[in-house]
């Protein structure tokens, strides 16, 4: 009597399951919650300090690339490409630790001079750069936390206005 399968032709569909190595070492309890909790805590509250340190490194390098594109003129693309690529450092790492500030006035400095960069005939202008260098300056060394409260979307508020007069776009807006 047959089960209706063929044991004897192996010429049919085989499965084979390898073994969960991963599922062997961890097991099936999972991981523990409290363990976790701890630990992106103590990431988050490094890493702020670290962010810091980070941070204030960028800045001085923003200031250095900045100082070097004033000297050519303000037409070194090679400058201007330098200063996006740390603006773009200082953009995502900045809401990740706590400073959205950070986040924002790199986001519209980016968006400038990425206008610049792309569009024929226009030079990157110090007043557009200097006021977003002074901003990161201030919420850097005031360690300005969050949005920065009424003065915080003020600040950021005056540097949007400033880089739409340029004809820069922002996220669409012009």
């Amino acid at each position: 009597m047959s089960d209706g399968k063929d044991r004897e032709n192996p010429s049919g569909p085989q499965f084979i399951n390898p073994p969960n190595f991963l599922k062997m070492k961890v097991g099936d309890g999972g991981f523990d919650k409290q363990t976790i909790k701890e630990a992106e805590a103590a990431i988050q509250t490094l890493g702020a300090k670290m962010y810091e340190q980070w941070a204030d490194k960028d800045l001085g390098r923003l200031r250095g690339a900045y100082e070097e594109l004033r000297s050519t003129n303000l037409d070194s693309d090679e400058n201007v490409q330098r200063m996006l690529r740390i603006c773009w450092d200082m953009k995502g790492l900045g809401g990740s630790f706590g400073f959205p500030l950070i986040t924002e006035i790199t986001h519209y400095l980016s968006n400038y001079l990425e206008y610049c960069i792309n569009t024929e005939n226009v030079k990157v202008s110090p007043a557009v750069v200097s006021p977003h260098i002074d901003a990161l300056f201030v919420v850097l060394s005031q360690k300005i936390s969050g949005d920065g409260g009424a003065i915080g979307r003020e600040l950021v508020r005056g540097l949007e206005t400033l880089v739409l007069k340029t004809g820069a776009r922002i996220g669409g807006r012009e």
